[in-house]
């Protein structure tokens, strides 16, 4: 039988615990964490699963100082004018990454300088961030009428980085066709 020194097996054993305390990220054929936190921009009140339960959701973390999400916005613009009326609601979860992020005021102005008018969740204690285990901005997931977890995409979806968007625009329509 081999035999570990005391340190050497300490510090294994805070590995095993460190990987088990480990959550994986959101997955599709999961129901995603409950929101939590506020404020809420472009809402009246704070906005549920379950009371978007029968719609298509796509929640978006995302930081307005972040080019990538910025660049992501028209994507995002055309798909709410497009398809909101057909069920499709987009809610931004808003997590900061530096400090000077965090200002209400300041990400009610990026809001309107963007003319983003879907749901905001401002997520500055990174409640969301972590009761997801998400990792990216930007992070896109697509949840289903039932409340399901359908896709996940990380990174910029844009002119730029096109690829992404007719599978996203594809899953959208199919998950709207969904009844």
């Amino acid at each position: 039988m081999l035999s570990l020194s005391p340190m050497l097996s300490r510090l294994l054993s805070a590995l095993v615990l460190s990987a088990s305390a480990q959550v994986s990220a959101v997955q599709p054929g999961q129901t995603p964490p409950p929101l939590q936190g506020g404020p809420w921009l472009n809402s009246p009140q704070p906005l549920t699963f379950a009371g978007l339960r029968g719609q298509v959701v796509l929640v978006n973390f995302w930081v307005y100082s972040c080019i990538n999400c910025h660049n992501s916005l028209p994507t995002l613009s055309g798909w709410y004018a497009k398809y909101h009326a057909q069920g499709l609601e987009i809610i931004g979860i808003h997590t900061p990454e530096f400090e000077s992020d965090r200002p209400l005021a300041s990400v009610q102005a990026a809001l309107r300088q963007d003319r983003v008018t879907w749901p905001v969740l401002q997520d500055n204690t990174r409640t969301n961030w972590q009761a997801w285990s998400n990792q990216y901005w930007p992070a896109f997931y697509l949840i289903d009428r039932r409340g399901v977890v359908r896709a996940v995409h990380n990174g910029e979806i844009s002119s730029r980085f096109p690829q992404a968007i007719p599978k996203l625009d594809q899953t959208i329509r199919q998950l709207l066709a969904e009844r």
